[in-house]
């Protein structure tokens, strides 16, 4: 059956400003390594509760390259249904990384689409370097808008592209296409970000564009220059930490602001430090995540223990401060605060039976 492809820009959905998680993939510790969807429904339990704007799932922090496609659809699947089950009206966002084709990449999107995803996150094909010229990947992109059922986020990440950079000027050109929605820097400019905001600033669009950093340690500045948030990795140790600092910043609140960036820089730089491994190990650690949870799919390693000792020690402020938020059922603006009139934290079904009840709608 056809796909219906949106056809101009008031039928695209906007994506909304915000701090979205790139989430971690959980594995069991077998020698298949299966997927550990009662952990990973858990997590996104746990992430929507929160109040985020939304999740990115097969991402680069996801071990996307490791997953295969019917792995990638119920990892989306059971996100979405987590998100609604916490009453989340937050964004779920698919990864096509790993593609290397239009054709995989189209596949990618459609398969998204069919899990649940309202909008996919496509990196630029980079596997031969030399010949994605700024005309082919302009073409790539508008291609890949084209026959997309879900609006496209340009992601921007020289460092698993071979060094592949997206340039303003292309951005900005990409930006006019009615199906592609905003652009992650993992390129982590804010320099660009400045620039683009002027641009858009300055000439009419056809459609909406949001411009979301790839990291959170940068958050304000980002934000002072235009930026609409981010799409960042610390969101799986301290979602509302992310958030509060974002609403703050949002609401003037510089100040305050500025106390939960402080701790969200200090622990990001660390964890940045660990790669993939020490993101997987950090979530973890701060969640109470059984030990086995932090290892990765082979052939990649368990996080060195030195590497460990640095993510506790560097994330030890943002974890305390996650906790406090949590005591006082801060919650970020997709969910609102969950108190009652005595101003005591609500006594909700908890996130254990949530995590039954997605299971058991999915058939877990």
């Amino acid at each position: 059956m056809p796909i219906a492809i949106p056809a101009d820009a008031s039928s695209v959905s906007r994506l909304p400003p915000g701090i979205y998680c790139p989430t971690v993939t959980f594995f069991k510790a077998t020698e298949e390594q299966e997927l550990d969807l009662d952990l990973h429904v858990k997590h996104m339990t746990f992430l929507a509760r929160s109040g985020l704007s939304g999740v990115v799932l097969q991402g680069s922090t996801a071990e996307a390259v490791a997953l295969d496609p019917e792995e990638r659809k119920i990892l989306i699947s059971t996100a979405k249904k987590a998100f609604i089950e916490a009453g989340n009206t937050g964004k779920i966002i698919a990864g096509t990384v790993g593609a290397q084709s239009l054709r995989e990449a189209i596949k990618l999107c459609r398969d998204a689409f069919e899990a649940g995803a309202d909008f996919a996150l496509s990196l630029p094909p980079a596997y031969y370097p030399s010949a994605m010229t700024a005309e082919s990947i302009q073409g790539f992109y508008e291609d890949l808008a084209d026959k997309s059922p879900i609006p496209i986020i340009i992601y921007s990440y020289p460092g698993v592209c071979n060094g592949l950079q997206l340039d303003t000027d292309l951005i900005c050109r990409l930006a006019r296409h009615p199906n592609v929605a905003g652009v992650k820097h993992t390129d982590h400019d804010v320099g660009r970000i400045a620039r683009e905001t002027a641009y858009f600033k300055a000439n009419e669009m056809k459609s909406p564009f949001t411009i979301l950093g790839g990291a959170t340690d940068y958050l304000l500045g980002s934000m002072a220059v235009g930026g609409q948030g981010a799409i960042t990795g610390m969101a799986n140790v301290a979602p509302r930490v992310c958030m509060k600092a974002f609403e703050l910043s949002l609401q003037g609140k510089h100040e305050e602001a500025l106390e939960y960036a402080q701790a969200i820089s200090q622990a990001e730089w660390g964890m940045g430090k660990g790669g993939i491994l020490g993101t997987k190990y950090m979530t973890t650690w701060a969640n109470s995540y059984p030990s086995e949870s932090e290892i990765a799919r082979k052939p990649l390693a368990i996080c060195p223990e030195a590497t460990k000792e640095h993510c506790k020690s560097v994330a030890k402020l943002i974890v305390d401060l996650e906790r406090r938020l949590e005591k006082e059922s801060w919650a970020g603006q997709n969910l609102g605060p969950t108190t009652v009139s005595n101003g005591s934290a609500k006594k909700s079904n908890g996130i254990n039976n949530l995590v039954e009840t997605v299971k058991d709608s999915l058939e877990i």
